[in-house]
């Protein structure tokens, strides 16, 4: 059994947040994913970088998440936040007292440096393409199979 499960973490859990353009959804993912990184329930040492994933739509919108995350954990680390309100609402929402979230915010930003690739915000296409090619030869595909990005002729064969 591993330190994930006996510390009783939401995991598996799914977070869907549905909202219109400019209302805040990449603030909320981009917090929830730090509250699963610097949960109470774990140790220092414990950061669940490899069994957290947080997926998109766009491309523009996983690189803006990845700054928000990388940014809150800088700013948390250093205790450098500009806007004391937003401070406060990202405490508030670990559920751990500013000492701690600054030492785990190192910590964290320390293995993300030594472990980026597990630095897991995709877009759905990008995360489904690892997963087709973790399975290319189970799937009978070859290992350098390319996916058509010009659909137009496909789906004029749909009509």
């Amino acid at each position: 059994m591993s330190s994930l499960e006996t510390k009783s973490l939401p995991f598996p859990h799914v977070c869907v947040v549905e909202a219109s353009a400019g209302s805040g959804k990449t603030y909320v993912l981009a917090k929830r994913y730090l509250e699963l990184l610097i949960s109470p329930r774990l140790a220092i040492t414990e950061v669940p970088l490899k069994n957290t994933l947080a997926i998109t739509f766009s491309n523009k919108t996983a690189l803006e998440m990845k700054a928000r995350i990388l940014y809150f954990l800088k700013r948390m680390a250093l205790d450098k936040f500009s806007d004391p309100v937003q401070k406060k609402d990202l405490i508030a929402a670990l559920g751990v007292d500013e000492a701690h979230a600054r030492q785990k915010a190192r910590a964290i930003l320390d293995i993300l440096v030594k472990n980026y690739n597990f630095f897991q915000v995709q877009t759905i296409d990008s995360f489904i393409n690892g997963i087709i090619s973790g399975c290319a030869f189970k799937l009978g595909l070859s290992s350098a199979f390319r996916i058509k990005t010009d659909y137009k002729d496909t789906l004029s064969l749909s009509l």
